[in-house]
């Protein structure tokens, strides 16, 4: 019944997020005036212009939303995994306290390595893709050898 009810709750979390990306990516793409980026050149001080959506800033805060709560879950999830194989059995324990290690410094190299507060986000998202794809592959490759 527990299993359930937690898969109840994370089916709807997920309606709910797949919902909130197709409203803002439909307000970016669709709606509003294109905003005009005015950009002045050091050497000549002239002004050039660039057009931007309208709905820039809130398609990166959701992606940088999106990223953060990605994280936050994984360490929650991994820092449970840890105290119930502590709990229950050792084996696997140093596996997952080595997860955890890696994936916060991975994060905190990221946080340094990267100019701006912005680009570490940016930085962030680009590891979580290739981390991800990475994944996948392996998946995909390990299905095949058992097949």
């Amino acid at each position: 019944m527990k299993a359930d009810l937690y898969t109840k709750i994370s089916k709807y979390v997920l309606y709910a997020f797949a919902a909130l990306i197709l409203v803002v990516f439909a307000l970016f793409f669709c709606a509003g005036e294109p905003l005009v980026l005015e950009q002045v050149s050091e050497g000549t001080g002239e002004v050039t212009e660039t057009p931007y959506p309208a709905f820039t800033e809130l398609s990166l805060y959701l992606c940088y939303a999106m990223s953060f709560i990605t994280l936050l879950l994984v360490l929650i999830f991994e820092t449970i995994a840890v105290v119930k194989n502590m709990m229950y059995s050792t084996q696997g324990l140093l596996k997952k306290v080595i997860r955890i290690v890696v994936v916060a410094v991975a994060i905190v190299a990221l946080y340094f390595v990267s100019p701006t507060k912005l680009d570490f986000v940016l930085y962030l998202q680009y590891a979580l893709l290739a981390i991800a794809s990475l994944c996948m592959l392996g998946s995909f490759a390990i299905s095949k050898m058992r097949s």
